[in-house]
């Protein structure tokens, strides 16, 4: 008698979801600038923000802050921002003094506006409080007449 063994090896491709979540949420909020768009599909994190028209990116909170960081090279006035990271006080040194009124914006990584405040620079150093903010990353946009400077700071 015989036998005849036939051994077959067939590849099997395959992708295991493990402790991961897939989703849709999101928000739109009309301001006066236009609208601020916040959306997120199949991950837990926003994925496009927008003050004018509305952004579409992919991936984890990718956000127009790269652009307008990029856009501080082009300005004359620069700021120096330390300590990053900081623990409650932090200082923005500007390149030439001035005698203008600066608004600080502080934005989470969402874009939500969390802080506010507008002061008198009457030298080049800016120091400003912010003990009260919880560890993260944030957004900081610094507008006078003169310049506009964005960065991106850690709260330790």
């Amino acid at each position: 008698m015989k036998y005849l063994f036939l051994i077959s090896w067939v590849p099997f491709y395959g992708q295991v979801l493990h402790h991961q979540m897939l989703s849709s949420q999101g928000t739109t909020k009309k301001i006066a600038d236009g609208y601020i768009i916040s959306q997120t599909i199949g991950q837990q994190s926003v994925i496009g923000n927008s003050n004018k028209d509305p952004v579409v990116t992919q991936g984890f909170q990718q956000s127009l802050w790269s652009s307008y960081i990029a856009t501080n090279q082009k300005t004359e006035i620069t700021v120096l921002t330390y300590p990053n990271p900081f623990s409650d006080l932090i200082n923005f040194e500007f390149s030439e003094p001035t005698n203008e009124e600066i608004s600080i914006y502080i934005f989470d990584v969402s874009g939500r506006l969390i802080h506010k405040q507008k002061e008198m620079l009457k030298n080049s150093v800016l120091t400003i409080q912010l003990s009260k903010l919880p560890q993260s990353e944030y957004l900081v946009k610094i507008h006078s007449i003169s310049t506009t400077y964005y960065t991106k700071i850690i709260k330790k």
